[in-house]
């Protein structure tokens, strides 16, 4: 048992020396760069940065990002899907790459393999199941488990966020319309000056419009990324007035009367099932004291017969 603890540790120090950041790695002294060179590096780090392709620093990402097959075995292994994490990734647009993902997985993979295989030799030697075993095991189990479930908790707020800004948001859009202004410059005049994420979204249309060609198709593209189904039945009604040339006011008059309906449903909906969950605790606060207010009488009463 000594000699796999000490074999597991010499392992486990050997991966991270390897994969150690390169702030830790050999320090090289190069040549003082000329003019021009400094230039030239300070240009390709801000290129870098504006396309989001900053290397990581971590040695074992860096191997993933360039072998794709070992990506993707690593992602099969730890069970990753990897167009849902990445679609996730590109809607959150967050610093993390897919990469960084299964090397977290891959990283709490290896540790619940060791705390497995610690635990059977432990209870292989005749020792009785404990806390001792099974704190280091559901530890193991939450960290393995925490970067899937962090990106979906992550998501599953943004998409509620989103879904709660679109009435508001549409609503401004409706206003500006009947006022005579197009829909395509009532939706960019409202984003810019919309602090949310709906309002980012759509801020980032005029760049996306390039890409897909048309204002249109972003918005499209834009709506089917998210998956909200208020916005999707939005884009739909603004893509086809658009199509046909017709005016949109009324479509978003009623698209926004069907969401604001919707979301107050869902808030009655939500204080009745809070209502029916704080029902214990309300008999259990209300109950006592009042068993004593209705028993102390009863009490007293027996006491002066006696």
């Amino acid at each position: 048992m000594l000699v796999l603890g000490a074999l597991a540790m010499l392992a486990g120090l050997a991966v991270l020396l390897w994969g150690l950041p390169a702030c830790r790695g050999r320090v090289t002294v190069d040549p003082p760069p000329t003019l021009l060179g400094r230039i030239e590096q300070e240009r390709k780090s801000h290129w870098d940065r504006s396309f989001g392709q900053v290397p990581s620093r971590w040695k074992l990402v860096r191997y993933l990002e360039k072998h794709e097959h070992a990506l993707e075995r690593i992602c099969r292994m730890t069970g990753i899907n990897r167009m849902q994490t990445a679609d996730v990734l590109d809607r959150l647009r967050l610093r993390y790459t897919l990469a960084e993902v299964a090397a977290a997985k891959a990283l709490g993979g290896i540790i619940l393999l060791a705390v497995i295989i610690q635990a059977s030799l432990r209870l292989s030697s005749g020792e009785a199941w404990s806390a001792k075993l099974s704190l280091p095991l559901i530890g193991a189990v939450f960290f393995f488990l925490l970067p899937t479930l962090l990106l979906e908790w992550l998501d599953k707020q943004a998409k509620a966020e989103m879904r709660e800004q679109v009435p508001i948001f549409f609503s401004i859009v409706q206003s500006l319309v009947e006022a005579g202004m197009p829909i395509q410059a009532a939706v960019k005049q409202t984003a810019r000056r919309f602090d949310g994420r709906l309002g980012r979204e759509l801020a980032r249309l005029e760049t996306e419009e390039k890409r897909f060609g048309t204002w249109r198709k972003a918005l499209e593209e834009m709506a089917f990324r998210w998956g909200v189904d208020s916005l999707s039945a939005i884009a739909m009604e603004i893509n086809e007035a658009m199509s046909k040339g017709v005016s949109i006011s009324q479509m978003l008059a009623l698209q926004v009367e069907e969401q604001v309906r919707q979301q107050e449903d869902e808030a009655s909906d939500h204080m009745n099932r809070l209502n029916i969950r704080l029902l214990p605790f309300i008999v259990v606060l209300m109950g006592v004291p009042l068993l004593f207010l209705v028993m102390g009488p009863i009490f007293i009463g027996i006491e002066d017969r006696l």
